[in-house]
């Protein structure tokens, strides 16, 4: 059996390390999920599905393509598995409950998260489809999570 150079390994190790996502999101927030003011924003979920923590500090959330930059996370730490819920709420606070400085359009928009080197880790392009009043949309995964107040 051959033995793969050290360099090698620590390469593949690298390329299986996943980098946080847009899980979910809903664009139309009617009565469901209340923010700190208590407001039924529309929300964006991050996910980590890595095995390490992540600190979002950097990575941005964005409408227009044209403005990748357009929300930028403050040191946020992420653990394996975990989620947080940003407020897409035009609020722009980045202290407490997140809250980007935009809103989600019900009838589809650009949506991205990316690193701070700005590779794109997770885009709904051209746009998300048209949502329907308190549905979430997002990726597939295995399991359940149940999303309450104060998430």
């Amino acid at each position: 059996m051959k033995t793969l150079p050290f360099f090698l390994l620590t390469a593949l190790t690298l390329s299986l390390q996943a980098a946080p996502v847009i899980s979910e999101f809903l664009a139309d927030n009617d009565g469901g999920l209340k923010d700190e003011d208590g407001d039924d924003q529309d929300w964006i979920e991050i996910y980590n599905p890595d095995t390490n923590t992540v600190n979002l500090a950097g990575w941005r959330l964005t409408d227009d393509v044209l403005a990748p930059s357009k929300w930028v996370f403050p040191s946020t730490v992420l653990p394996p598995g975990g989620r947080i819920i940003v407020w897409a709420s035009n609020k722009n606070r980045n202290a407490g409950q997140l809250h980007t400085n935009f809103t989600l359009d019900q009838d589809g928009e650009y949506l991205a998260l990316s690193a701070p080197s700005g590779t794109v880790a997770t885009e709904f392009a051209p746009a998300y489809p048209f949502q329907t009043k308190n549905t979430s949309f997002g990726s597939g995964f295995a399991g359940t999570v149940t999303v309450t107040d104060g998430t």
